[in-house]
């Protein structure tokens, strides 16, 4: 009887740690802003199109191209503390960007952009957008919704 509360013990406090490591791993793999590019190394596709200016206090090596749509590049960026997240669109053959930065906390919608020419969205991977596709949004890539 002893032998096996015994192994109940060891069994249970193995299962225990294997969660736990799952749970390591699986934070270690998730940026603090949900934008997954933003974790991964960085391409010769992430070259920054516009002046370096326009990225004012965020994190030069945060940026990543993330999609092409409608003859147009669009690039996330973020604070050196993942804090706040950036969106950007670069009509192409021009240097200027639309674009707007949000907080990158646990909401699923981190900035919307609305200029004459653009309404744009950063959304957290992962995000509910079914009622915004509902009403006329699209989504172009997993952490861009336009309109």
């Amino acid at each position: 009887m002893e032998n096996q509360e015994a192994t109940v013990r060891y069994r249970n406090k193995a299962l225990c740690a294997l969660l736990a490591v799952g749970m390591l791993a699986l934070a270690g793999c998730s940026s603090g802003t949900g934008i997954p590019a933003l974790d991964r190394d960085l391409a010769e596709t992430d070259k920054w199109p516009g002046d370096k200016s326009q990225l004012e206090d965020l994190d030069m090596q945060s940026v990543r191209f993330l999609v092409t749509h409608d003859n147009a590049d669009y690039f996330a960026a973020a604070s050196a503390d993942e804090q706040t997240a950036c969106l950007f669109k670069f009509v192409q053959g021009e240097a200027s960007a639309a674009g707007g930065c949000g907080g990158a906390g646990g909401a699923d919608a981190i900035v919307e952009v609305r200029t004459p020419g653009t309404k744009m969205m950063l959304v957290r991977a992962g995000s509910e957008t079914s009622d915004l596709e509902d009403a006329g949004w699209a989504r172009i890539h997993e952490n861009i919704l336009v309109f």
